[in-house]
């Protein structure tokens, strides 16, 4: 019997900020239908291997802003991910599960005022602190 092989995907560092907020809302079709699967994939597994990318991840690849394999806003998005990389201790092309990276995340960003330093010149940002408002009065 074969063994079922676990799930693998590259995220950029600071779209680890931006999964545990999503709620269907994104770009445009494509870009959205690829971010529900990405994170009902992460909520459903877990234990699914996430490597940190340097440039261009899952998820940056049907992104309209996607120009050749770079973000058309890449001095913010290099801004975004140098601060989660240092607030978190992670390191470029760092690989473990979900579960663990996610919980790093919550603990030193999430649930800190790092979140609205890190994400407060973010498009979505509005959208996001009222989700995790929500989920936060709702525990």
């Amino acid at each position: 019997m074969m063994k079922q092989q676990t799930a693998h995907l590259t995220l950029l560092p600071h779209h680890l900020l931006c999964i545990p907020h999503f709620t269907g809302h994104g770009y445009d079709a494509a870009f959205t239908a690829n971010m529900t699967a990405v994170t009902e994939l992460l909520r459903s597994h877990p234990e699914t291997t996430v490597t940190l990318a340097p440039d261009c991840d899952d998820l940056c690849k049907v992104c309209p802003h996607n120009r050749n394999g770079r973000c058309d806003s890449q001095e913010k998005v290099t801004a975004f991910d140098h601060a989660v990389l240092a607030d978190c201790g992670f390191s470029e092309a760092q690989t473990d599960t979900w579960a663990s990276i996610a919980g790093t995340v919550r603990s030193r960003i999430l649930l800190t005022e790092e979140f609205a330093r890190i994400c407060a010149s973010c498009e979505w940002f509005a959208l996001c602190r009222r989700i995790h408002a929500e989920k936060e009065f709702s525990k």
